[in-house]
């Protein structure tokens, strides 16, 4: 979606006077994150565990709910391998960023959340070597800064603050966000 299009997708959300001074939307091409570290030998272990206890007790002709007790684990094994990663793929497709006039939105799915710049609380900015980076708007609760941006993060969001994530010049969209709250 390019910069016309967001706006666009913006309109219907903007109030009386709002103007549009930013949108984004969260880089796709970050794989993994430092969180990864734990989460991919866990999930192999994870993953290969079930499937060969789910083999074994298909091959040893044990009684047919043990067959079925393990394919909620397979199941939760192979989105821990690949399938979150085709979660944060497909979140971050339909994730719009913006810094208007008067507040910051993010729109996901046709679905605003949004904090009024006047209300703004602590601004926690995480950034790489490349200059992109993540804006987390509030405290967020333990741990949120290491999973949130996994494809996991879904656990969080009853508690998770208003975030960028993995926006490309981090600074720069910080700076605006701090002229404009200061306005």
């Amino acid at each position: 979606m390019e910069e016309p299009e967001r706006q666009a997708a913006l309109q219907p959300y903007l109030l009386p006077d709002e103007r549009i001074l930013w949108t984004g939307r969260p880089g796709s091409r970050r794989w993994f994150t430092a969180a990864d570290i734990y989460l991919v030998p866990f999930s192999l272990f994870w993953g290969g565990f079930a499937l060969f206890w789910e083999g074994l007790v298909l091959t040893s002709g044990a009684p047919w709910p043990f067959a079925l007790w393990g394919i909620p684990f397979i199941v939760i094994g192979q989105y821990l391998i690949w399938g979150r990663f085709l979660y944060k793929r497909w979140d971050r497709a339909r994730t719009t960023y913006a810094v208007t006039s008067r507040r910051l939105v993010v729109l996901k799915g046709g679905r605003p959340q949004s904090l009024f710049l006047n209300q703004l609380p602590v601004v926690n900015q995480s950034s790489g070597r490349d200059a992109s980076g993540t804006l987390i708007f509030g405290s967020a609760p333990s741990g949120y800064a290491l999973w949130a941006n996994t494809g996991l993060g879904w656990f969080y969001q009853h508690a998770a603050p208003l975030t960028f994530d993995d926006i490309p010049d981090v600074n720069i969209v910080y700076g605006l966000v701090a002229s404009a709250a200061a306005r």
